[in-house]
């Protein structure tokens, strides 16, 4: 009989070992689910952070599409008017063409501007103005003499300069990679979905 109270004292303590196993206690279950709300919590703010960042980035580069076509657009007439003036050649420009540049000269005052880019704005419209300015004195038959002229085009040459400056400076801020050419011309890349 004593071993076979022993065998079922043994059986018992087995039993009792592989319970204990499995139980858990209340104090490792609201570990584990706060750990997994935590988890779960950066998990969702990463993602909501990464939504803002891709909104922003995209706000930018309509930004900059929408601005490079009207500084695109002015550079056109003023570069007219400047192969014309170093010719000695005339153009006639029409009443549409006025209209139109100076449409072009507010549509770019009152684009919608991300954050970070209002200076890039500023210098951007400041020179779509001096471009308008050049435009509209040739228009109305302003008198050039070659001291003008110089002077005219080195102001668009710094004001150029300056929104160029200005560009690189709002993509350094905004923290968009981008890449310079050797002809001057910027290509950078932001995050979509």
């Amino acid at each position: 009989m004593i071993i076979r109270n022993k065998h079922k004292e043994i059986e018992e303590v087995e039993r009792m070992d592989e319970e204990r196993f499995w139980e858990i206690s209340t104090g490792t279950v609201t570990f584990f689910l706060t750990a997994l709300a935590l988890i779960v919590g950066v998990i969702t703010f990463l993602s909501f952070y990464d939504g803002m960042k891709v909104k922003n980035q995209e706000e930018i580069a309509t930004y900059i599409s929408k601005m490079n076509q009207f500084l695109t657009s002015s550079n056109q007439y003023s570069d007219s008017v400047e192969i014309a003036l170093k010719n000695g050649t005339a153009l006639e420009f029409t009443k549409d063409d006025d209209q139109e540049f100076r449409t072009l000269v507010a549509r770019a005052t009152q684009l919608s501007v991300p954050t970070k880019w209002e200076e890039h704005r500023e210098a951007a419209v400041e020179l779509i103005s001096a471009r308008y300015m050049l435009f509209y004195q040739y228009q109305q038959n302003f008198r050039f003499g070659e001291k003008d002229m110089d002077e005219k085009f080195a102001e668009l040459d710094s004001l150029e300069k300056v929104e160029k400056e200005v560009l690189l400076t709002s993509f350094d801020a905004s923290g968009i990679t981008y890449r310079e050419t050797e002809e001057g011309k910027i290509t950078f890349s932001i995050k979509t979905y």
